[in-house]
């Protein structure tokens, strides 16, 4: 196809703030998985698509079931089990939550707000 770019599985873009690579974040509006460690003002790829182990940072408290959605708060920048108007639908738990550590694997969801919809 003559306008096709690339799968979009992994984008690379401008960081306007540090990131550490494998720890879920938000980067221009898209929820991704930077696949390295990156400073202000460079640019790297994010991953988009995948199941990734990550870390749910309200355990032991709140441990989220195997197919539960987690959404990224926009207000904390962390994954959260309740909706705010303006929270992102980030990742469907692949594994339940660990009570030990908070570690699960989780399948990142298509962006369901294109960057400028974003509320923060």
């Amino acid at each position: 196809m003559k306008n096709f770019k690339y799968s979009g599985k992994r984008i690379t873009l401008a960081l306007a703030s540090d990131v550490a690579g494998g720890t879920l974040s938000r980067v221009l509006g898209f929820i991704g998985m930077p696949l390295v460690n990156g400073l202000a003002g460079q640019s790297i790829a994010i991953a988009l698509e995948g199941v990734f182990g990550m870390t749910y940072a309200a355990y032991p408290s709140l441990q989220p079931a195997a197919g539960s959605i987690l959404y990224w708060d926009t207000t904390g920048a962390v994954l959260s089990v309740g909706a705010a108007n303006d929270d992102y639908a980030a990742v469907k738990c692949v594994t339940a939550v660990s009570s030990s550590d908070g570690s699960f694997d989780g399948l990142l969801l298509p962006q369901d707000k294109p960057y400028g919809q974003e509320q923060s």
